[in-house]
Formats: structure tokens, C-alpha cells, sequence
């Protein structure tokens, strides 16, 4: 049994390391700062280290990035929380006087059927995403590439003729390799509150990563320069002093710069009512409604800035052991997170009571802002299995049709969920 003393200096070890923690806590940046910070959020460039006067100006590959959180905002989206319609769906029976479940397919991973779970019926599950992304409007993320004037035209106004020139023509090309992934998990419940309306609810708890390199460089595209070249300023942060290559070589001819952050919590809650309308020869209809409360920190991409709120119209419909399905929805929300029309489209066909296979396409439109997201379309593969009672086990898998936005070349979920 530890001695008061060591009581003590144990508490006192611990406070310390509070101490020593919080300040780096308390100076950690948020994620969306990340890329805008690249090399100090500016590049100084001069033809000459002794003067007072130099070029200032963003980087470019900033502005590359400047829609990344309204595109993260539509990312989400394409990873919604699977189904909450449940696999199993129990309607009330008159000649057995008790609740019949329905003979179907377990149902899609991620679209709504028209059935509800039935009067006093609940299920609850935990699914995990992971979305690593490899594209931004089809650049690899390994590689982007942006290139700008190394100075302003300010600064070459106040040159003299000559030094114009020679140095009119330089510039400054700059190149980072990004890696940037989501690991989403959520934890939904849903309840039958009659035969044709359920409720359910669903949390997200969200890490987001990010870890680059930047290399930025001034070069001479038409060498008429005879040798010279502008170079970053002695205080510009990332520069390269001694460096290696046929450039970087060269003192104060590149700048660096690295970064290596993450950002883990809650996200979003998701609440969501949905109501079985009517059956019909054709298809059977529902109406849904879901409301997104920002809970997750929007500043390191956990969730949204504002509330979203989402009216869904669903109709599906089982003939035999196959299920067709179609979900048309849009998503209200505030200038800053985009407004999105949302679909889902596809089938599911039930391969024995045990095995559901199903395919869906997947179609996002923002129309308020342009060049972001305009239409993002994916296909989505994957299958749901009752091993025994009301366990269900799910796994999907989906993968971009064109490459607006920030994509990801394969987006893995996996799901489990209990019936009562």
C-alpha cells in the first residue's frame, strides 16, 4: 500500500504533468488552419538581402485549398451513418395475435426503405468509416502543384528598369504531398413509436488527420535571367539556408515546411423521424426528416458549423427476394457549410434469410457555390449478414464515378446492429 508520502508526490508528479500539458493544449491550432499557416502564410521574395524593401503575397497552394472546409462538409455526406431502417421490420398479425416479421432483405447500407421498425421495436448498432482521401478535383493529394509570379507587381514597380527584366519573368513554384483521413464512428438507436412512424438517433465520434510536406521554390522558366534569380527573404519561415540538389543548393532558393496533426471528439448528433405513408402496387412511399446539431468542433472538421436539416422522400419497394430502393433528399444548411441535393439509388436482392447482397449510386449537387462539389457521384458495393436472432453484421464499400470535390478512391464501413 503506497506510503502518504508517496501519495503525495505522485499527485504532485501529476499536477505537473497537467501543467506541462495544458500550455501545449491551449496552443494547438485548429485543423483549418493548417494549410492556410504553410510557410507562414506568406512568401517573402527579394532580389536583394540588404534592402528593406520585398515581395509579400499567399501562397498559392493556400488558395488551392481555400473551399476545403465546404468540400469536407460535402465528404461527410458521402459517408452518411448506415441505414437506420433497421434489417428487420413486425407488423401485427390477427390470426396469430402477436408481431410477424416481415419475409425481406436486410436491407441497404445506406439508403432508408419505406418500412418502419414496427409499434414497440428497437435496435441499436455501432459502425465505423474509414475514408483516407486521394484527390482533390482529380489531383493526386501525393502531388499538388501550384505555381505563381515571384513577386508582386508592387514590388517590381518600385525596380529599376533593368532589374525588371531580368526578374519580371521568375517565379515560384511550390509542391505538397498531403495526407488527410477521417476515422468516423457511430453509435445510432432507433424505436418504433407505431406500425408506421419510428424515431431513431445517431452520434458521431470523429478523428481527422493531417500530415504533409511542402516544398517551395523560386525558379527562372526561361533562364534569360543569366544566373539570376529571386531568392525568399533571410526571415521568411521555412527557408532553406544549405540546402541539397541542383536548386535547393543554392542558399535562400527554397523554403520548407512540414506538418504532422490530428484532431479527435465528438461529432455530430443526428436525429431523425420517419413516417410510412402508403403502400402501393408500384413502389411504398415514406417521408423522413433528419436534423444535424453541430456538436463536433467544425474548426478541426468534426462536424458542421450550424444545424442541418434534411427532408427525405423514400420509396422502395420487394418483389421476391429483390428490393429496389430510391432516396431524393436536401440538406438546409448555412452559407459556410453548402447546401446539398442528395440521392441514393440501387437494389438489394436477399441471397438467403441469412445473406442480403446490395449496390447503390450515390449522387451529391451543391448549386450555391460554384466550382465545389458541383456533382459528386459514387457507387457503393457491400452485403449484410444474420448469422443468428437479431445480430446483423454489415460491411460496404464505396468508390468515386467521377472526381469533383476531395475523393477518396475507396471508402471502407463496416457496421453491427441488434434487433429487439
Amino acid at each position: 500500500m503506497p506510503t502518504p508520502v508517496r501519495r503525495r508526490a505522485g499527485l504532485a508528479c501529476a499536477l505537473a504533468a497537467i501543467a506541462l500539458l495544458a500550455p501545449v493544449a491551449a496552443l494547438a491550432r485548429p485543423l483549418n488552419q493548417v494549410i492556410p499557416s504553410l510557410f507562414g502564410g506568406t512568401l517573402n521574395t527579394t532580389i536583394n538581402q540588404t534592402a528593406s524593401d520585398f515581395s509579400q503575397q499567399q501562397p498559392n497552394i493556400i488558395a488551392r485549398f481555400r473551399d476545403l472546409p465546404a468540400q469536407l462538409s460535402a465528404a461527410r455526406s458521402q459517408v452518411p451513418f448506415p441505414s437506420a431502417s433497421g434489417a428487420f421490420s413486425y407488423a401485427w398479425d390477427t390470426e396469430v395475435d402477436s408481431f410477424v416479421r416481415f419475409e425481406q432483405s436486410l436491407g441497404s447500407g445506406f439508403a432508408e426503405r419505406a418500412q418502419t421498425l414496427g409499434r414497440g421495436h428497437f435496435n441499436v448498432g455501432a459502425s465505423y468509416q474509414y475514408v483516407e482521401f486521394d484527390s482533390l478535383e482529380g489531383d493526386s493529394l501525393d502531388n499538388i502543384v501550384s505555381q505563381q509570379p515571384a513577386f508582386t507587381q508592387a514590388y517590381l514597380a518600385s525596380l529599376p528598369k533593368g532589374d525588371q527584366a531580368i526578374f519580371g519573368d521568375d517565379v515560384v513554384r511550390t509542391q505538397l504531398a498531403l495526407q488527410f483521413r477521417y476515422d468516423l464512428i457511430y453509435l445510432a438507436a432507433g424505436y418504433g413509436l407505431t406500425d408506421n412512424i419510428d424515431v431513431s438517433l445517431a452520434l458521431a465520434i470523429n478523428r481527422a488527420s493531417m500530415k504533409g510536406h511542402a516544398m517551395a521554390m523560386t525558379l527562372d522558366p526561361d533562364g534569360d535571367g543569366g544566373g539570376a534569380v529571386g531568392q525568399f527573404t533571410e526571415n521568411q519561415p521555412g527557408v532553406i539556408v544549405d540546402g541539397t540538389g541542383p536548386i535547393c543548393a543554392r542558399g535562400l532558393r527554397c523554403a520548407s515546411d512540414s506538418f504532422d496533426e490530428s484532431a479527435a471528439g465528438t461529432g455530430d448528433v443526428y436525429l431523425r423521424v420517419k413516417w410510412h405513408v402508403v403502400d402501393t402496387w408500384l413502389a411504398d412511399i415514406a417521408l423522413a426528416e433528419v436534423l444535424t446539431l453541430p456538436t463536433g468542433n467544425a474548426d478541426d472538421f468534426l462536424g458542421f458549423n450550424d444545424p442541418t436539416f434534411t427532408p427525405w422522400f423514400i420509396a422502395s419497394k420487394t418483389f421476391g427476394r429483390f428490393s429496389p430502393h430510391l432516396n431524393l433528399g436536401y440538406s438546409l444548411r448555412s452559407a459556410e457549410d453548402v447546401s446539398q441535393a442528395q440521392w441514393i439509388v440501387g437494389a438489394d436482392a436477399r441471397a438467403t434469410n441469412w445473406l442480403t447482397l446490395g449496390a447503390d449510386f450515390l449522387g451529391y449537387h451543391d448549386d450555391n457555390r460554384d466550382g465545389v462539389n458541383d456533382d459528386v457521384i459514387q457507387s457503393a458495393v457491400g452485403f449484410k449478414l444474420n448469422p443468428w436472432g437479431g445480430l446483423v453484421l454489415t460491411a460496404s464499400f464505396q468508390f468515386p464515378l467521377n472526381s469533383d470535390g476531395i475523393r477518396a478512391d475507396v471508402i471502407y464501413t463496416g457496421q453491427v446492429e441488434y434487433n429487439f
